[in-house]
């Protein structure tokens, strides 16, 4: 067994390169809108989506660096609120991003989620 804080905390965990270890997790479904769910979905091989660290602005703006900000300053972006929500981004092998409901965890890396 495995309480649901030592499962954030691993799944928070970064390699050497400073890129998110992989991990299995088992979640339950839940769509309040549609009352559907309880669908129990295995992620294989997963990672935790974490904020990329913003690099370090400098005092002076280079034709370089004006373009980098012109592209990512323009794009809206929501904050997702996921403390909040108790939701997380995770990637899955093939790319694709899933939001899972940290409540809903039944297990990670075959040990059972206790709140």
């Amino acid at each position: 067994m495995i309480t649901l804080k030592e499962v954030l905390a691993q799944m928070r965990l970064l390699d050497n390169g400073g890129k998110p270890l992989a991990f299995d997790i088992s979640v339950y479904t839940l769509n309040r809108n549609s009352k559907t769910g309880g669908r129990l979905i295995h992620y294989k091989n997963a990672r935790l989506l974490q904020a990329e660290k913003k690099e370090k602005k400098t005092n002076y703006m280079t034709q370089e660096n004006l373009e980098h900000y012109v592209q990512t300053e323009n794009k809206a972006r929501k904050n997702p609120h996921h403390f909040k929500n108790a939701t997380r981004n995770i990637e899955l092998e093939t790319g694709e991003i899933k939001k899972i409901h940290i409540r809903f965890i039944d297990t990670f890396n075959q040990k059972k989620v206790v709140y």
